[in-house]
């Protein structure tokens, strides 16, 4: 699904490298001000501009992001002289500058109605790798900024989350509420299980090509599903907020409605990721097993060729596979290689694009393969590319299996 290019959520964005001074500016001498080098002069202008709204964030792979917000100013500190000029970027103090360390990146946009956005990104992070793929960051350094060079990147879904993470608000396509009154013709004005909705999901996209294009449907899937979730979700949201938003305000009832809706939009994403994996492996006669128990508490997303197969002590080991399924990972990645003790090298499939560099590094030490839809592989870096495995492959490795 198609929400726009990245030039229509920001009129521009710079990056850079945090030096050592930077943050003693920051956090010892109060300075709280950044040079007006060039490219931060071709993102502002000449003329002076006072309290630009500010949302300040620090993002880490282990923890929630860290949002501030505040006011930034840009003026000419030598306005009143003849000849020269000397620009500076004046923030107040926030958090996020709190939290940053020299060597992590800092990206600076300019969003709509000059409004900015100052993001940290912790250096080596998998949050670092995907700001850096999606502004096109490569090269950037300590001794100045440097400016993106992608304002013409297609937004699609897995890019809104990115700018989603970052407090950005991607905007529905316009076409997409043409798919409201077919659903809620289908399911009435509530969610259905969530195996019917992503089954409901991929038959909007009309015949798929599972066995040429596997990498290719399972996107589509996703996405399709992501915004037919919108879309419905944003239907019944509007329905339950209605009574709480009168001529006076029911603050509780509103919390409690969207208190409510994060945690199903939270715990459905996980759900439907799997949901279309199974689509994937029935289309093709895959045989699997998926949510059972290998031992104790531990319960792998999917186990090939069956559950019954892994607990049969005489069913050779060579021919199990092992695969866990997270459309995001961050950190939670290390959960799989506690799954499914009989199976050494495991795999993890994911949406999540430009994982960082360590992390994959440390997946290959501890033998888990990361499978990835082919089409994301250019997020990553061409020796981490050499590594990936793509749906397809992977695949034809569990059939191989299959049929020993």
């Amino acid at each position: 699904m198609d929400y726009g290019v990245l030039g229509a959520y920001f009129d521009g964005a710079v990056a850079k490298t945090l030096a050592g001074v930077d943050i003693m500016g920051a956090n010892e001498s109060h300075q709280h001000e950044f040079n007006g080098v060039g490219p931060l002069r071709a993102l502002f202008g000449d003329d002076d501009i006072k309290g630009m709204r500010t949302t300040f964030a620090y993002l880490d792979d282990g923890a929630d992001p860290i949002f501030d917000h505040g006011y930034t100013t840009w003026y000419d500190a030598r306005r009143k002289h003849p000849t020269r000029t000397e620009y500076r970027l004046y923030y107040n103090d926030n958090a996020a500058m709190g939290m940053a360390r020299p060597g992590d990146l800092m990206v600076l946009a300019l969003h709509e109605a000059k409004e900015v956005v100052i993001l940290f990104a912790r250096a080596g992070s998998t949050a670092e790798s995907q700001v850096r793929w999606l502004f096109a960051l490569d090269g950037v350094g300590e001794k100045g900024f440097t400016p993106s060079a992608r304002e013409d990147t297609r937004i699609t879904s897995i890019a809104a989350r990115i700018l989603e993470s970052i407090g950005i608000e991607v905007s529905m396509p316009i076409a997409a509420e043409n798919f409201l009154d077919g659903m809620i013709e289908k399911f009435g004005e509530s969610f259905p299980k969530g195996a019917d909705f992503s089954a409901y999901s991929a038959s909007t996209l009309g015949k798929l090509d599972w066995t040429g294009d596997p990498d290719g449907c399972l996107v589509a899937c996703y996405e399709r599903e992501e915004m037919l979730f919108r879309v419905f979700e944003r239907h019944l949201l509007e329905r339950d907020l209605a009574p709480y938003l009168g001529s006076a305000l029911d603050v509780d009832g509103v919390l409690r409605t969207t208190m409510s809706a994060f945690q199903r939009r939270k715990s459905r994403a996980g759900t439907a990721f799997e949901n279309q994996l199974s689509m994937l492996f029935d289309a093709r006669g895959i045989r699997y097993s998926a949510q059972k128990y290998t031992e104790g508490k531990s319960k792998p997303d999917f186990i090939f060729p069956s559950i019954d197969d892994y607990h049969d002590p005489k069913f050779p080991v060579a021919r199990l596979t092992m695969l866990g399924a997270k459309t995001t990972i961050k950190e939670r990645w290390r959960q799989v290689l506690d799954e499914a003790d009989r199976i050494e090298d495991k795999h993890l499939v994911t949406l999540e694009p430009a994982v960082s560099e360590d992390y994959t590094r440390a997946m290959a030490k501890d033998r888990l393969s990361l499978v990835v839809p082919s089409s994301l592989f250019e997020t990553y870096t061409p020796a981490q590319r050499e590594w990936l495995m793509s749906v397809n492959d992977f695949c034809r490795l569990v059939e191989a299996r299959q049929h020993e």
